[in-house]
């Protein structure tokens, strides 16, 4: 759609270019009617990105009731603990972060022995060792409330309820789901594909979306 705006702006502008100064409608209404349509367009194409409901602009900044996620964890471990560096080594392999930028904020633990999921340990010095982000990678984990890989997006809504961010078609998933505890700076995201949950991350809402 983007692009169609794009070529309409550029005809657009071919027409003025060449019959500015001696415009005549009845000659020159055909470009008239490419400026009028292009504008009609764009207003469309505005309004329904950025101000109707449901749009992506409007679910990415709406407002959400915050949902209780204080008992969310992987493996014992939560969001926003302290992982020692002793557990660290002993049951952890550790992994620098594919992104370089985040190479001297981040660094990735695989568990050992348990069954798998990533997750992010801050290194910075103001949060060091703290548990920022956890990615689910095993069909064997469930959140706390019983949700796993291949659930329905109704079963999600059902575990826990209507308060979500709904994100469809984004540069990751067909569709997802986003859950904010603010009181405990938490953040748990679902992402779908043909209704079925394909991703689970926890992350702190002072670090997310990673």
């Amino acid at each position: 759609m983007i692009i169609l705006y794009l070529v309409l702006a550029i005809i657009a502008l071919m027409i003025i270019t060449a019959f500015y100064g001696k415009f005549n409608f009845k000659k020159h209404w055909i470009g008239v009617v490419v400026i009028i349509l292009l504008l009609a367009g764009t207003a469309i194409f505005f309004r329904q990105t950025f101000f109707v409901a449901g749009s992506p602009y409007h679910e990415i900044h709406k407002e959400i009731a915050s949902t209780d996620l204080s008992s969310e964890s992987v493996n014992d471990i939560k969001i926003n603990q302290l992982l020692d560096t002793a557990t660290q080594k002993k049951d952890f392999t550790s992994k620098k972060v594919t992104d370089k930028s985040l190479q001297k904020e981040i660094k990735v633990l695989v568990p050992k022995k348990k069954d798998t999921a990533t997750y992010w340990i801050s290194i910075e010095d103001a949060d060091k060792n703290r548990v920022i982000h956890i990615e689910y990678a095993s069909d064997a984990l469930k959140t706390s409330r019983g949700i796993k890989f291949g659930d329905s997006v109704d079963k999600v809504t059902s575990a826990y309820g209507s308060a979500y961010r709904n994100l469809t078609k984004s540069d990751r998933y067909e569709q997802e789901l986003v859950y904010e505890d603010r009181d405990n700076n938490i953040e748990l995201r679902f992402g779908f594909w043909d209704d079925k949950v394909e991703m689970i991350w926890l992350t702190s809402l002072d670090k997310a979306p990673i």
